[in-house]
């Protein structure tokens, strides 16, 4: 694990970071309060059409301002006084604009209702070919790939299969009266949580990863509510009762859910581990989990988790107490608690968030400090010369 250096001499203190999932191309991006009191935009990595590669945080003139940061497969986006942006590359229409196949500067995107009101952008979130977006007033907004006859559903939730190009409502859960609370894009399906606590899914269902009880679901083209919650009582923390989700993240083809008693529920494919059940299930071929299944070692062991984070196929979990585990990538098959250097004999103190990406990791602390580890070549650990 290695700190990230500050390389400004503002001396930026970091609020939120964000890693891309994808197996082929690199991003990471980081948003921060300078020297001046003033919340910019740095990015890095990258080898997407119209993205630079480097290893060395670059600032983004229009992030000034910067409110929420997102990174996928090939594209990221960033929201400056309510307004989305996105840059990278354009395939299957992900960055909700007029853009050729890349475009490496940051592009206004519209979010616009039918009768012209355009509500503030709040929350965001990039798979690996769609890209979706909350706002004010918890409305969903989904764009990018829809699906093909030959691949089964896409994971945009507005009932059919065409490439959707401009950010459109999801109107089932205007007409529903769902208020939602955050988004989560996988490879190929789609996760919300709304302001009850409630959680659904959308997109391929392949391996379970939608969590409604079908291990070969693959056109599910509108959201649907996962109700295991709501049924089963299996909480070790808080037993007999349902499980409070707080929060939501999706890997390539796995899903996970956070209970606010610190215990998590991850579901989908584990071809990499990434389920954290151990090595016996490595042998049973397209093994998944077709309901959330409750990591229980970690609670019976008395941890309470604060933050999760999916990256493209392995977890990481900060406890309450401030220790960091990972599984998943093929290395660890339950989770591990990571082994740091001698120079943090006295631990890493005040961890309130994580991200992770394809074979990168990261947790932040309250004092804005960036701790980054994994592959050096991912070209997003910034372990350069500082």
């Amino acid at each position: 694990m290695q700190r990230i250096a500050r390389r400004s001499s503002l001396a930026p203190r970091v609020l939120r970071v964000a890693a891309a999932p994808s197996a082929h191309r690199q991003y990471a991006g980081l948003a921060a309060v300078d020297g001046s009191g003033r919340r910019r935009l740095w990015r890095w990595g990258g080898d997407a059409p119209g993205a630079e590669v480097s290893e060395v945080p670059q600032v983004m003139e229009k992030g000034h301002g910067v409110s929420a940061a997102a990174c996928g497969s090939g594209h990221s986006a960033f929201v400056v006084g309510g307004k989305l942006f996105t840059f990278g590359s354009n395939e299957s229409g992900v960055l909700g604009r007029e853009a050729g196949s890349g475009d490496a500067q940051p592009g206004h995107v519209v979010i616009e209702a039918s009768d012209g009101h355009r509500p503030a952008c709040q929350q965001i979130s990039l798979g690996s070919k769609h890209s979706a977006a909350i706002t004010e007033g918890g409305v969903l907004w989904t764009w990018g790939y829809g699906g093909s006859f030959w691949y089964g559903a896409g994971a945009l939730g507005l009932s059919k299969r065409q490439e959707v190009v401009r950010p459109e409502m999801v109107q089932t859960f205007v007409q529903r009266g769902v208020e939602v609370k955050q988004v989560a894009c996988g490879g190929m399906h789609t996760i919300v949580l709304d302001t009850q606590g409630r959680l659904f899914t959308t997109g391929e269902g392949k391996h379970g990863r939608l969590g409604r009880g079908s291990m070969f679901m693959l056109e599910e083209l509108e959201f649907g509510e996962v109700t295991f919650f709501s049924q089963n009582q299996d909480s070790v923390m808080n037993p007999g009762e349902e499980p409070q989700i707080i929060k939501v993240d999706a890997g390539q083809n796995f899903s996970a859910a956070l209970s606010r008693h610190g215990e998590i529920w991850v579901w989908g494919a584990n071809d990499s581990g990434q389920l954290g059940m151990g090595q016996l299930v490595m042998a049973v071929k397209d093994f998944g989990m077709k309901y959330p299944f409750l990591i229980r070692t970690l609670p019976l062991e008395g941890h309470s988790l604060q933050d999760i984070a999916c990256g493209e196929n392995h977890m990481i979990a900060v406890t309450t107490a401030g220790a960091i585990y990972e599984w998943g990538a093929r290395r660890y098959f339950e989770p591990r608690p990571i082994s740091l250097p001698s120079r943090y004999q006295d631990g890493i103190k005040g961890i309130v968030k994580l991200a992770a990406g394809d074979r990168c990791s990261f947790a932040l602390t309250n004092s804005g400090k960036l701790y980054s580890w994994g592959e050096k070549s991912t070209g997003c650990l910034l372990l350069g010369p500082e």
